[in-house]
């Protein structure tokens, strides 16, 4: 009888003792809950301020050549995969925005005014596309030169893009600045390529 006790005894502090356990397991894993919760917070606060840093932050980017100059936020970075002929290639891939400025000297092109220059690449640009349209010219100033700007929209390689054309006259060469986007990201991101490419700024 005392033996069964005993044993009765044993068990119950056996089954108290894997009680304990688990509440002291139970109330170890509540703050690293907790902890990884903040953890993960934090690494969502950390994210968005990165994102809002680079979005404000304001950076230029130059030509190999150290000339060729345009102002971008803190997305963009300078490339070379966009076309071999550019003088100077930028994109921010992630949203599909891409711009490309080309140098043509005067002295290779022959004798042009600045809307003579404009409609060629223009229309370079449309034949380029399928059911391409374009805007009439604006009148702009980039950089303290004379500048004709217009939208050039179509279909290349199977994607609906828009393409922001400019072309700006700064004495000795034409250069062109095409910016572009695809259709359906236009009218959120025009203002940005606009933005970019009248930062065009140029050095002799």
């Amino acid at each position: 009888m005392a033996r069964s006790k005993i044993r009765r005894s044993n068990g119950a502090l056996t089954g108290m003792n894997f009680a304990l356990a688990g509440l002291i397991i139970a109330y170890l894993e509540i703050p690293m809950g907790v902890m990884g919760g903040i953890m993960l917070a934090d690494m969502f606060r950390s994210e968005r301020v990165r994102l809002h840093e680079l979005a404000v932050e304001k950076k230029e980017i130059t030509s190999d050549d150290g000339k060729l100059k345009l102002t971008t936020s803190g997305f963009w970075v300078k490339t070379t995969d966009l076309n071999k002929d550019a003088a100077l290639q930028i994109q921010n891939k992630s949203q599909d925005m891409y711009v490309l400025v080309f140098t043509d000297p005067k002295s290779t092109v022959g004798s042009m005014s600045l809307e003579q220059r404009d409609q060629v690449t223009r229309d370079g640009k449309l034949q380029s596309l399928q059911n391409g349209s374009a805007t009439q010219p604006v009148s702009l100033t980039i950089g303290g030169h004379p500048a004709l700007q217009e939208e050039v929209s179509g279909i290349q390689k199977g994607a609906n893009l828009v393409f922001l054309h400019t072309t700006v006259d700064d004495g000795d060469s034409f250069r062109q600045i095409i910016a572009w986007t695809t259709k359906s990201r236009w009218p959120k991101q025009s203002q940005e390529l606009r933005d970019i490419t009248n930062s065009f700024r140029t050095e002799e």
